[in-house]
């Protein structure tokens, strides 16, 4: 004799099967922005800024701030074993230039470059959510203009399309005046 389902059997069958639709839904989803979002790749919010102090004589101090935050929730590392590099670049602008000139970051005499990466030993991680200040400080002369760089460049373990090492980076600059 077969039985006849109730209403709450049948309601109870509809519930468990939509439970089980929203479970694989919810997990369609979650893959889908993992995805999205890049998945494990990395990035770093970066800002560089300086301040001007007296030294002696028509010297001064140029202290710039290298801060970088990893805003995403997994951690990546940089290593000099990977020729990954972090790097601070200062660069004098021609003081002579005509109205409409326009300066690019990577133009200019290098005055100084800084090697963040070998100031840490080698290898720098960067935690989920952690906020870094590399202070640097470069003496340099009153009555100049630099341009201040600061780039990091990871290898992601990849080729490009000529089967060199393909690596990802981040650049950030501003510019100082260095007043009498």
């Amino acid at each position: 004799m077969a039985l006849k389902k109730t209403s709450f059997e049948k309601a109870d069958f509809a519930l468990r099967l939509l439970t089980f639709v929203a479970l694989v839904a919810g997990g369609a989803w979650a893959a889908y922005q993992y995805k999205l979002t890049g998945a494990d790749d990395w990035t770093n919010n970066m800002t560089v800024d300086a301040k001007v102090l007296p030294y002696h004589d028509d010297l001064r101090l140029l202290v710039v701030h290298v801060r970088s935050k990893n805003p995403r929730n997994t951690t990546f590392e940089l290593e000099s074993k990977s020729h990954d590099s972090y790097s601070l670049t200062v660069r004098k602008i021609a003081a002579d230039a005509k109205v409409g000139t326009v300066f690019h970051e990577d133009a200019g005499d290098v005055i100084a470059k800084v090697d963040l990466l070998d100031e840490a030993s080698g290898d720098y991680e960067f935690l989920p959510g952690a906020e870094m200040d590399d202070m640097q400080t470069i003496v340099l002369p009153a009555g100049i203009t630099v341009v201040l760089t600061a780039d990091m460049e990871i290898h992601n373990g990849t080729t490009d399309e000529n089967g060199k090492p393909d690596s990802d980076s981040i650049s950030v600059s501003t510019v100082a005046r260095v007043e009498p």
